[in-house]
Formats: C-alpha cells, structure tokens, sequence
C-alpha cells in the first residue's frame, strides 16, 4: 500500500474548504418562502392600507406589518391591528396591536413579534383605522 503525504498548504486548503463547506457558505442559503397581503379600505377621501409580511412554511410566521391612513385633518389616527384564525367554528385572535398618534399618511410599522399562525383553516388580517372621532374604515385581508 502506498502512502500519500500532503503538503502543509494542501492540508491548510483542505481544512479551509471543509470548514467553509460546513457553514454552509457555499451552498445557497436556504430561505422560507415569504408572503404578503394588502388589506386597503375606503370611506368618502379617508383611505387605509396595511400589508403584512410572513415566512411560509408549515405554518405562517410573521414578519412584519405596515400601513398608512388619511386624511386625518386636524388631527391624528391609529391603527388596531388583529390577525385571526379559524377552523371550523372556532376562531382565535393571534395577534392583536396599535399605533396611535399617526399623522395623516404616515407608514408606521406595527410589531408583530413572529407571531405564528396556522396554515390549517382560514386566517386574516384586520385592521381598523380610527381618529378621535372614532372609526373611519376597516380593511381585511386573507392570508395565504
């Protein structure tokens, strides 16, 4: 049997392609799938629009959400964001958040903490847009 004896520099680049190899830095990352949905509403010149962000995967993982509302005239807005879920008749609340002290289309953000949400059944987004005097619109969408 024949011995076959690397040089240092052979063995260094070895150990460098194996390491590298491990961390995965030459392979493509594996990313989730991501989606999103806009929910918008629309009563007389006042408008929102919210659109929520999340991680597909065997369940739903958000990631983010985001809108604007106006005009507010005068005044300011808030934003009460709530993802719900439903199988069959029973329905939970999975998310629930406000923004308040919005001026009139401004894009805030609302944490959404990677909140996770069944891909079982039907899940939604609503978010109720509101100023002092109460509320203006609300707007709905599906995830999916």
């Amino acid at each position: 049997m024949r011995e076959i004896v690397l040089g240092s520099g052979v063995k260094r680049a070895g150990v460098l392609a194996l390491l590298v190899a491990a961390s995965g830095l030459l392979a493509p990352a594996a990313h989730a799938a991501t989606g999103s949905v806009t929910a918008r509403c629309v009563e007389g010149s006042f408008s929102g629009k919210f659109t929520l962000t999340y991680d597909i995967g065997t369940e739903y993982q958000l990631r983010k959400g985001r809108g604007a509302a106006g005009p507010y005239i005068a005044d300011t807005g808030s934003m009460h964001v709530q993802v719900h879920h439903r199988v069959g008749t029973s329905q939970t609340t999975l998310l629930t958040k406000s923004r308040t002290g919005l001026r009139s289309n401004e894009v805030a953000e609302v944490p959404t903490n990677r909140s996770v949400v069944p891909r079982t059944g039907r899940a939604w987004v609503e978010v109720k847009f509101a100023d002092r005097s109460g509320e203006k619109c609300t707007a709905r969408a599906d995830l999916r």
